[in-house]
């Protein structure tokens, strides 16, 4: 018996019990996030820019990133996603990861969005400014979270101050989306 339960065990097909239990939190997470939008009468675009600025560990995916920044290009979708990332600039304490994920979404948009975003929140420029003295010190660990949320906020700053700079990083990004388009797409890559 116990040699059947080691073979067993050892088996490759045994299911990660670990593994299944997160990915059925993550499910029922994401269930919960999509009933509460629907309830809350939210519209996709701000879903995926909440989900893109959540308090979660980790960041949001390339793919959503650019699902954001193409959006820019519509002037109802530009309102939403300034609207929605505004109002987590004001987030504070212990909120410090959206506060911080806003502001990665917006230096990914002022790279890869549309002009329109680039000059809206170069008109807006005081929120993020007010991100300069962000506090949060983690209770546990002691660790100074807002650190990171300021950090940034000088870097995204310094970028909209200086429109050569901004030009140049723009630049960049088109490239290096023209050659990830070439090489998805079969195409020879410079």
């Amino acid at each position: 018996m116990r040699k059947a339960i080691a073979a067993y065990a050892n088996d490759a097909e045994v299911p990660d019990v670990n593994g299944l239990a997160l990915k059925a939190m993550s499910l029922g997470k994401d269930l919960f996030r999509k009933g509460k939008n629907v309830v809350l009468n939210v519209s996709d675009m701000e879903s995926k820019v909440r989900d893109a600025t959540s308090g979660e560990k980790w960041g949001p995916s390339g793919t959503l990133l650019n699902e954001i920044s193409m959006a820019t290009t519509d002037p109802a979708h530009l309102e939403v996603v300034l609207q929605c990332l505004w109002e987590r600039l004001k987030e504070s304490g212990s909120s410090w990861r959206k506060c911080y994920k806003a502001l990665n979404v917006i230096d990914y948009c002022l790279k890869n969005g549309a002009r329109r975003f680039v000059d809206a929140v170069r008109d807006n420029i005081d929120r993020i400014e007010a991100c300069k003295r962000f506090q949060y010190i983690e209770p546990d660990t002691g660790k100074d979270q807002g650190l990171n949320v300021r950090e940034k906020c000088k870097a995204l700053v310094d970028l909209i101050e200086s429109p050569e700079r901004l030009a140049e990083e723009r630049e960049k990004a088109r490239k290096a989306r023209d050659r990830f388009h070439n090489s998805s797409s079969g195409g020879v890559s410079s």
